[in-house]
C-alpha cells in the first residue's frame, strides 16, 4: 500500500531533452523509474537496480550506443565538453580503460539490427566490464525516432544510499564497425541523486497522498504531474498512460517536508498512479524521477491466483487449470467461455477445494473442455464468495479446432486500427517486429512472455509481423490487414 523513494538514481540520466548537438544522436523523454536498492549494503556505496527509457534518432550513425557515468568529484571530461557538446577537433577516440577507470556505469547497446540487443564486450577496450541489463527493447515512434527501454539495470554507486550526490554522464555513439571513434557525443550531462525522497499511498476514497522530503541543506524547486497506469503494467509510458494531473509546481524548503495530494478518477480507482517529479533549479535543473503508487486494495482479495492456463490438448479439447495460493471466504470458480469474441458464457461452475472456503496452502483445479470450435475461444475465471460477491481472472486465448498456426490475429481485418494478437499459452519469450508492407518498422517488441498482446492505432493498409522464439529462433510471419468500413 505503500512506496518509497529510497534513492533518487539518476534522477535525470542524461536529461538532455531538447539538445541540438547533432542531428543523428539527439536524445530526449529520458525516464528513470522503478529504482531499488538492491540486496545488502557495503559501507560507503550503494547498489541499485532501475529501469530506463529514451528517445534518440533512428539511423545509421547511432550503431553502437554508448552510456557513462561518474561521480561529480571522479568525473575524466574526456570530451572537453562545453554545454553539452565535445570541443575536440577532429577523429574522437573512444574512451578507453583509463578514462573510464572511476565510471561505476557504462552501458553498450548494439543498435545495428532492427531489435538493439545488449553488449556484453566494450568493443573500443575489451578490458572495460559493461554494467548489467536485464533487457532492452526498442518501439519505432511515428516522427521516425526510436523509444529505446533498458529494464533491470544493477549498478554501484560510490556513495552511501540516500547521500545527496551530483552525477555527470556521457552519452556517445558510433558508426565504426568495431566502435573505435566516437561520431556523435552527448557529454557533461548534470543531474542529481539523493536530493528528494518520497512515501506515500493511494486510499480507498480515489486519493492519493504523498509526503515529499528535502534531504538538502538549500531550497528545492520543482513540478510534478500525474499519470494512472491505464495498462497496469507498473511501467511508466507517457504514449500510454493517461495524464490526470498536468504541471503543478512546489518548493520544498531546507531539511523540510510538504505534502502532495490529489483526486483518481473513479474510472481509475483500480489502477497504479505514476508521479513524475522534475527539478527546476541548482545542479539538479531537469533532473525527472518516477514514483509508482500501487493501486489501492481496500478489502482483502478472497483469493490468489499463482497461475491460470489454457491450451488446446487435441482438436475437441482444451486443458484449463489455475492454481491458487490463498482462498477467503471463497464458494467456488464459474468458468466462462468466448467464441470469436462474442458473448462470454458460463462453461460450468466448480466448488471450491478449500475446507469452508478458507485456505493458505497451494490449491491446483483442473477441468477438460470439449470444444471443437473453428475459430479462436477465450477463457476466464469468475471466483465467486459465499456472500455473492465475484472477480474475475486474467483472459487466457487458445487457437480453434484445425487452426495450424500458433499464432492468432483478430479481427483480421480490423476496421478501427486495433488487432490482437494471441500465441500459443506455453513457456518462451518471443520478439516481435510489426512493419508496413514497404518494409518500414512501425512497432517491435523484446522478450514478451505474455500470451497476448494489443496493437492500437494503426491506420489502414496491409501489415506484417515477424514473430522470432527467443530459445529456438523459429520464426513465423502474421499478415495484419486494416481496413475503413
Amino acid at each position: 500500500m505503500k512506496t518509497s523513494l529510497r534513492l533518487l538514481f539518476f534522477t535525470a540520466l542524461l536529461s538532455i531533452i531538447g539538445l541540438k548537438i547533432n542531428a543523428q544522436c539527439v536524445v530526449s523523454n529520458i525516464i528513470i523509474q522503478n529504482i531499488k536498492v538492491a540486496g545488502v549494503q557495503v559501507a560507503g556505496s550503494c547498489t541499485v537496480t532501475f529501469d530506463v527509457s529514451f528517445n534518440i534518432e533512428n539511423n545509421n550513425g547511432n550503431k553502437f550506443i554508448f552510456i557513462h557515468a561518474w561521480t561529480q568529484s571522479d568525473y575524466p571530461d574526456y570530451f572537453h565538453c562545453v554545454n553539452g557538446t565535445s570541443t575536440l577537433n577532429g577523429t574522437i577516440k573512444a574512451p578507453d580503460a583509463a578514462v573510464l577507470a572511476n565510471a561505476f556505469l557504462n552501458i553498450g547497446i548494439d543498435n545495428s539490427d532492427t531489435m538493439p540487443a545488449i553488449m556484453t564486450e566494450y568493443l573500443p577496450d575489451p578490458s572495460v566490464s559493461l554494467t548489467t541489463v536485464a533487457s532492452i527493447q526498442k518501439e519505432v515512434l511515428p516522427d521516425g525516432s526510436a523509444n529505446i527501454i533498458l529494464k533491470g539495470i544493477t549498478t554501484t554507486l560510490p556513495v552511501a544510499c540516500g547521500t545527496p550526490t551530483v552525477i555527470i554522464a556521457d552519452l556517445w555513439s558510433s558508426q565504426a564497425a568495431q566502435a573505435q571513434v566516437a561520431h556523435c557525443v552527448n557529454c557533461g550531462i548534470r543531474f542529481a541523486a539523493g536530493f528528494l525522497s518520497a512515501a506515500g499511498f493511494i486510499n480507498c476514497n480515489h486519493a492519493f497522498n504523498v509526503i515529499l522530503t528535502n534531504n538538502t541543506t538549500v531550497t528545492l524547486n520543482g513540478y510534478y504531474r500525474v499519470y494512472v497506469d491505464v495498462n497496469n503494467d507498473s511501467h511508466f509510458n507517457p504514449a500510454i498512460d493517461t495524464l490526470i494531473i498536468d504541471t503543478t509546481h512546489f518548493t520544498v524548503a531546507a531539511s523540510s517536508t510538504i505534502p502532495i495530494t490529489g483526486n483518481i478518477p473513479a474510472a481509475n480507482s483500480n489502477q497504479n498512479i505514476f508521479l513524475v517529479l522534475t527539478l527546476t533549479d541548482g545542479a539538479e535543473t531537469g533532473a525527472s524521477t518516477v514514483i509508482m503508487l500501487p493501486a489501492a486494495q481496500c478489502a482483502p482479495l478472497p483469493i490468489t491466483f499463482r497461475t491460470f492456463t489454457a491450451s488446446r490438448t487435441n482438436q475437441s479439447n482444451v486443458i484449463l487449470k489455475w492454481e491458487t495460493s490463498i482462498e477467503t471466504n471463497n464458494n467456488g470458480f464459474a468458468l466462462q467461455r468466448n467464441v470469436d469474441n462474442k458473448t462470454w458464457q458460463t462453461v460450468t461452475f466448480i466448488r471450491s477445494q478449500a475446507k469452508d472456503g478458507n485456505s493458505t496452502s497451494p490449491l491446483t483445479y483442473t477441468y477438460n473442455d470439449l470444444n471443437a470450435t473453428k475459430g479462436m475461444s477465450q477463457y476466464r475465471v469468475l471466483q465467486v464468495d459465499l456472500d455473492g460477491k465475484n472477480r474475475l481472472s486474467d483472459i487466457r486465448a487458445v487457437r480453434g479446432d484445425g487452426q495450424k498456426t500458433k499464432t492468432i490475429v483478430y479481427p483480421n481485418p480490423s476496421f478501427d486500427g486495433r488487432v490482437n494478437i494471441v500465441f500459443e499459452d506455453k513457456e518462451g519469450t518471443r520478439d516481435i517486429m510489426l512493419t508496413e508492407i514497404s518494409g518500414r518498422v512501425i512497432k517491435q517488441w523484446n522478450k514478451i512472455s505474455g500470451n497476448t498482446i494489443q496493437v492500437d492505432n494503426l491506420q489502414p493498409g496491409i501489415y506484417s509481423m515477424r514473430i522470432i522464439v527467443s530459445e529456438t529462433g523459429e520464426q513465423s510471419v502474421e499478415k495484419i490487414v486494416v481496413s475503413r468500413r
